[in-house]
């Protein structure tokens, strides 16, 4: 981006950054239009180019934009040391209700990984703040809640395994609608209890 991008106030910042980010996870980077860009956000093909200097520049600001408000607003954690099912439970659930009120990053950030016509700098940003964000989400971790007789790495990919189908189930969900986040998690802690069950010592099921 430009100096004169980084003048501007953040609120219009936003606007323009917000018109783009749904420009280009609706019609992939390749296919994305600065016409309809400048159009959603009110100002002229001209400004774009005063605020950038192309196409690819405002992608990069888009890609810089949401990964930092991503790690700024959802994994600044501050969680109790806890088991690795309560933990990823809790990182599940604040991660459905970030991109539920921000769904123009969810789904910019899910093109970044997906679109194979994105440049690989973007994804490489992108799965370096996947990979700290990992970390720090997972960091005091109480493992003795583990059973001993199976290893604790397999373990864990199981739990993974089961909170990600969940998520493909919440988001295939024909009959869901905005807002309906918290009943899913309530539905859910049946599935928790179960695999507390199945993967902790009594003592901590």
């Amino acid at each position: 981006m430009k100096e004169a991008f980084r003048k501007l106030d953040p609120a219009r910042q936003a606007e323009i950054l917000n018109a783009a980010l749904n420009e280009f996870a609706n019609y992939g980077y390749k296919d994305a239009s600065t016409n309809r860009i400048v159009k959603d956000a009110g100002m002229s093909k001209g400004m774009l180019y005063y605020y950038f200097e192309n196409k690819e520049d405002v992608y990069y600001t888009c890609t810089e934009y949401t990964l930092k408000k991503v790690q700024e607003e959802l994994l600044d954690w501050d969680l109790p040391r806890q088991g690795f099912i309560e933990r990823s439970a809790a990182i599940a659930e604040r991660k459905h209700a970030y991109y539920e009120k921000h769904p123009e990053i969810s789904m910019f950030l899910s093109h970044v990984y997906l679109e194979d016509t994105v440049p690989e700098k973007y994804r490489e940003l992108q799965q370096k703040l996947v990979t700290e964000g990992y970390k720090a989400a997972y960091a005091d971790i109480d493992y003795s809640y583990f059973r001993e007789d199976i290893d604790h790495e397999t373990l864990m990919k199981l739990i993974m395994w089961t909170f990600d189908g969940y998520s493909k189930y919440i988001e295939d969900d024909s009959t869901r609608s905005a807002g309906d986040f918290e009943k899913y998690f309530e539905e859910f802690e049946v599935y928790l209890d179960a695999m507390k069950k199945l993967y902790y010592k009594e003592e901590y099921q």
